[in-house]
This record gives structure tokens, C-alpha cells and sequence, in this order.
């Protein structure tokens, strides 16, 4: 492209007229598409999988044992579906890149190659498990000047976990998880332009940021209380991520031309309050709970974008789920049988500081064979 001069003219002229929007998202390792169908509640309903990157102590709590082979998880959000349709069927890339500008674009493929939860270890009053994960999230974001920043985390790492039942009727339960990792993320203090891009600039130096190669633990408790409120068994629940601070740096640099530090999981506080009844309303069983998570790792947000409540409802083999995620409706079905299992979820997240800023609309689909 050797005329580029007009084509900053334009776009500067296109852009300037959008509305500037600065994001501020929440990045994590693992996301679980059942939970996020439930308003995103994972530290007082967590199960297997879940379990390593939410409450280690709700691994006693598992239904029982399991191998878990290939689970595959995919998320887009309505405007990264949006923005393809614009680019396949315009052939004005420029104008296809000027629609995309202050809409929320985000994607996730997420990988368990394997992992194995024994409920009872040696003894009845021991959980154990153990697997692997590999997760890649982008959140890119298109500014009304032009510029565009890749915002991508990409992780993987095995994943350990190891939980205690304590107290008469085992009402107390502890855990930890150790967790180490190999981080690579997106340059955050640089940004490439649209300009450049359209122009064939090479961008690689702009998109390669940081990567690290260390270890973090998770800590957490569950507790039920004898309340019978309403027939309801009730569980608290209360736990640490990323002790250590999540830098995950701590073992070395694996990819030495990857300089900078990767994206940090800054260390978060999470505690919530769920209740089971079997039977209720023709049901197998109902789950109902209310957590604050991310204290911490939401940097500069309000403790309303903490929030979730949500709910899941079990007959035979099919699920349920409902809730609000950040004030955001979610919901989600599932289908669980005995080698393999289906889940779907749709849910919003805050993009901005505060609740009701800018939401994502993202859509997921869970795939897992099992044993």
C-alpha cells in the first residue's frame, strides 16, 4: 500500500467520531461453562475441574471418582461474531475494522488433555487430584484513535490438588492447590495501529509482551452449618488464588525473545453462601448461592462488579442454569451422562470498572469425555 497518507486522513476521520471506551477486563486461567451459565458462582458449587482454580476445599465434595479425559471449551462474544460477518462480507476492510471500534470482542479456547479426582484418598477423610490445562484468552480492543491492543493471555500447566475433611458429620473441609505454569502474554505497553496493520507493517513486535514459568497455591475452607432454613443444607465457603501474587516468574523465562513480565493474577479473596434441597419443584435437586469473588484481582473495579448469584436445577440427566454475573443475566444447560457430557452458557461480563458500563455478551460450549 504506497498511498498511505489519505488513508490515515480517513481513518482519523472515522474513528475520532466513536466514542472512547477504555477496558478494564478480568483475566483468568480457567472458566468453567457450567458456572458461568450459574451467574459464574464457583467457590460454594464447584466440582472436579473447577475445584483447581476456584475452592480446593470443594473437592471433598465431589460426587465421586472421576477420569477426566478431553474436555474442550469454547467462548466468543456477539461482537467478535459481529465483527467476522462485517469483515467476510465487506469488502472494505476499513470499514469492516471502524464497525468493530468500542464494541467488546473476546475469545477463549480452553484444553483439560487430562485429570483424575480420587473423592477418598487412603482414607475416607482425604481428596485428591491431579491434571492439566492449557487456556488462551484474547479481550483485543479497537480505541477511536486507531489503535489496537491484543490484550492475550495464553497459560498451561499441571495442577494439584489436595483436601481434608475435618469436625464431627466432616462439616469442615480445607484444601490447597499447587499450580505451576507457563504464561505467555500480549505486549500491554505497546499498541500497533490500524494503520499498520492495513498498511503490512509487522506487528510481531508489538503482539509478543511477556512470558514466565512459575508456581502459585490456592487456599480455601467449606463449612456447613446445621441451619435447616427452608429444608435447605447450607455451605460457607472462603478462599485465597494466587497467594504468591500470580506473576508466575518465579522458575524463569521460557521464551527469552518474550522479555517483559506475562499478565499478572493478582492474589484474590472469594467467599460465598449456597444452599441444596432435593425435591423441590420436581427436581432431582437445586442448588441456590450468592458469591463476592476477584476481591483483589479486580484491579480499580467497584465491589459490585464482585457479585454473583445464580442457581442450577437437576432432573435425571439434564441441567438447568440461571443467574446474574456482575448484574448480567446468564443461563445454561447441560447434559450429563455417564461417558460424556454437554454444557452451554450464555453470560455477561463487565468490561468496564463498574457494574453496568460495558457488558460482553459471550456465548460458550463445553465438550468432555470422561470415566
Amino acid at each position: 500500500m504506497k498511498n498511505i497518507t489519505p488513508l490515515r486522513i480517513l481513518l482519523s476521520t472515522l474513528l475520532l467520531g466513536s466514542q472512547a471506551f477504555a477496558y478494564s477486563p478480568i483475566l483468568r486461567d480457567f472458566h468453567s461453562v457450567r458456572t458461568a451459565g450459574m451467574g459464574d458462582i464457583r467457590y460454594t458449587v464447584g466440582e472436579y475441574e473447577e475445584n483447581f482454580f476456584a475452592n480446593p476445599a470443594r473437592s471433598t465434595d465431589n460426587p465421586g471418582f472421576l477420569l477426566q479425559l478431553p474436555k474442550i471449551s469454547l467462548e466468543t462474544s456477539s461482537g467478535t461474531i459481529s465483527s467476522i460477518g462485517n469483515l467476510l462480507k465487506s469488502g472494505n476492510g476499513l470499514q469492516a475494522f471502524q464497525d468493530s471500534v468500542g464494541k467488546p470482542l473476546s475469545a477463549r479456547v480452553q484444553f483439560i488433555p487430562f485429570a483424575i479426582h480420587f473423592k477418598n484418598f487412603i482414607t475416607e477423610k482425604w481428596s485428591l487430584g491431579l491434571g492439566a490445562f492449557l487456556s488462551a484468552q484474547t479481550i483485543p480492543v479497537i480505541s477511536n484513535s486507531g489503535a489496537i491492543d491484543p490484550n492475550t493471555l495464553i497459560s498451561a500447566g499441571p495442577v494439584i490438588n489436595l483436601s481434608r475433611r475435618l469436625m464431627d458429620e466432616d462439616r469442615l473441609s480445607v484444601g490447597m492447590n499447587f499450580r505451576t505454569e507457563v504464561r505467555a502474554s500480549s505486549n500491554s505497553s505497546k499498541q500497533f495501529s490500524i494503520q499498520d496493520f492495513l498498511a503490512g507493517t509487522n506487528t510481531a513486535d508489538f503482539v509478543q509482551g511477556g512470558s514466565g514459568m512459575g508456581f502459585d497455591f490456592d487456599l480455601g475452607s467449606t463449612f456447613r452449618p446445621h441451619w435447616k432454613n427452608f429444608g435447605f443444607e447450607y455451605q460457607i465457603a472462603f478462599a485465597i488464588n494466587n497467594v504468591l501474587g500470580g506473576q508466575y516468574k518465579n522458575l524463569g523465562k521460557p521464551i527469552k525473545s518474550w522479555s517483559s513480565d506475562p499478565f499478572v493474577t493478582k492474589r484474590s479473596y472469594n467467599f460465598g453462601l449456597s444452599g441444596r434441597k432435593k425435591g423441590l419443584l420436581g427436581m432431582d435437586e437445586v442448588i441456590l448461592a450468592l458469591e463476592s469473588t476477584d476481591i483483589g484481582n479486580n484491579t480499580d473495579g467497584s465491589f459490585f462488579r464482585t457479585l454473583h448469584m445464580g442457581a442450577e436445577a437437576d432432573w435425571s440427566i439434564f441441567r438447568i442454569r440461571g443467574g446474574l454475573n456482575q448484574g448480567y443475566l446468564t443461563a445454561g444447560f447441560g447434559i450429563d451422562l455417564y461417558l460424556f457430557s454437554l454444557n452451554l452458557a450464555t453470560y455477561g461480563e463487565e468490561l468496564g470498572l463498574n457494574a453496568g458500563v460495558k457488558q460482553d455478551r459471550r456465548y460458550a460450549l463445553e465438550l468432555s469425555f470422561k470415566i
